[in-house]
């Protein structure tokens, strides 16, 4: 059995190691809602992409898998350290948009609401994950959202706990 992900976190001190790229660890691990494929996210900010890259080789290089890559898909430029470590792939997104703004981490947060506001919904999107769903189109599955579901589960998080309370409530 692998190790819980604050395990990991903590013994590869990898908030220490990217400090300067103000870490955040994100997706379904701290939600709760991990599935034996999870991976650990954590999400980066860095106006020289050189820098990162050369903190990520020195820090994790010789890790297994270890590889830099940068994503042609995304609007904004970015680049992706990744390897395994204790069971567990590790992927660290790196961007220059601060930390706090990017698409993932918007997600997580909205994502925490809904989870805390229906403690109940784990269950439902641990099945649609196990089932081949991914994270954010699993959450606009069940909460019967249209369109693209990344920006559509951003267009949540303005709304008042009252108002995802609605959401929650009505009807799919």
């Amino acid at each position: 059995m692998k190790p819980s992900y604050l395990d990991v976190v903590s013994q590869l001190a990898l908030l220490r190691l990217l400090a300067e790229f103000d870490p955040s660890v994100i997706g379904t691990p701290p939600l709760g809602i991990a599935t034996p494929l999870s991976d650990i996210d954590i999400a980066c900010s860095a106006p020289d992409f050189d820098r990162f890259a050369d903190v990520a080789r020195r820090s994790f290089g010789e890790m297994k898998s270890f590889s830099i890559r940068t994503p042609n898909h995304l609007p904004d430029p970015a680049i992706i350290a990744s390897f395994c470590a204790m069971g567990w792939e590790i992927e660290i997104f790196c961007q220059e948009i601060a930390t706090e703004v990017q698409w993932g981490v918007r997600h997580s947060r909205i994502e925490e609401r809904l989870l805390a506001l229906r403690p109940q919904l784990r269950e439902r999107i641990v099945d649609l994950k196990q089932g081949g769903v991914k994270t954010e189109p699993a959450f606009a599955r069940i909460l019967g959202l249209t369109g693209d579901p990344y920006a559509a589960l951003l267009e949540l998080e303005d709304l008042s706990d009252g108002q995802l309370e609605d959401l929650l409530d009505a009807p799919i």
